[in-house]
């Protein structure tokens, strides 16, 4: 019986043809399932990635507008009677502010109380 399989079980011969004509029928109806669910996997990935970026950019903005913040506090500490800005160990001085000229001296690591 050459591509005959009989199934006892059935009590009739059946094709080996039909067998595996069901078998891709199966697989073909899982076909759009599974691109489905590829296709949704990378979109949520893709969200995901997303939402990462848009995470290290909203921690990004905090941390710079906290910079910003101490930035102006340490501007605002060294305000006296006249204007300076520290660069490393000079400092910039406006003596005069009318003047708008700068004097680079270097920073004291000892500070005398006046």
């Amino acid at each position: 019986m050459h591509g005959l399989m009989s199934y006892r079980r059935f009590g009739r011969a059946r094709s080996l043809h039909s067998d595996r004509a069901n078998a891709r029928s199966l697989r073909s109806d899982r076909a759009p399932a599974r691109a489905r669910s590829l296709r949704s996997d990378r979109a949520n990935a893709r969200a995901r990635s997303l939402s990462l970026c848009s995470d290290r950019a909203n921690a990004r903005a905090r941390s710079l507008s906290l910079r910003s913040d101490q930035a102006a506090t340490r501007a605002r500490s060294l305000r006296s009677d006249r204007a300076e800005w520290t660069f490393g160990r000079y400092v910039a001085t406006e003596p005069w502010l009318e003047l708008g000229r700068f004097v680079a001296t270097e920073r004291s690591t000892c500070s005398v109380a006046a």
